[in-house]
């Protein structure tokens, strides 16, 4: 099963630890980037969001990266969003200090790079096709309720 843009990608799933995956198929690679920030002293900004590739045990699970400023340090008491072609996915909001931690990253940092995992689910009916292209996006909110702007990276679909 591949991940794409149309109504078959469902799902995209933050797992704080890989673990062993049955899928298989489709590699993903990302194709551009963008950055976002903010500049008025509170509101977190992303920078450099990154697709790190496919886990090793299944093309379906992202390993992702991205950079991070927040000047007041209180992003890790926030949440993730992620958006696949600008649509929120089903995953709702991501507790951040699971990433924070996982990351190695201090409660109150005010910059530093945070490590996620994301695995799209996609429904059985109508797989996209290798060279389908869809848009990763991510935002954060601190726990003050300030979000950054939504970073974004193109990715597509290819074969083993």
């Amino acid at each position: 099963m591949r991940p794409g843009p149309d109504e078959s990608l469902t799902a995209a799933r933050y797992t704080p630890r890989m673990a062993a995956r049955r899928h298989a198929g489709a590699i993903v690679t990302a194709l551009t980037l963008a950055m976002s920030a903010c500049g008025d002293g509170v509101t977190p900004s992303l920078q450099d969001f990154r697709f790190d590739g496919p886990a090793s045990d299944s093309a379906s699970v992202l390993l992702l990266s991205t950079g991070f400023v927040d000047p007041d340090g209180d992003l890790a008491g926030g949440s993730l969003e992620t958006f696949i072609d600008q649509r929120p996915t089903s995953a709702g909001a991501l507790p951040l200090l699971p990433i924070f931690l996982a990351s190695d990253v201090p409660e109150n940092a005010t910059e530093g790079r945070l490590r996620f995992v994301l695995e799209l689910n996609v429904a059985t009916q109508g797989v996209p096709p290798v060279g389908t292209t869809f848009r990763l996006g991510i935002r954060a909110t601190d726990s003050e309720q300030n979000s950054s702007s939504t970073s974004e990276i193109g990715l597509t679909l290819t074969s083993d």
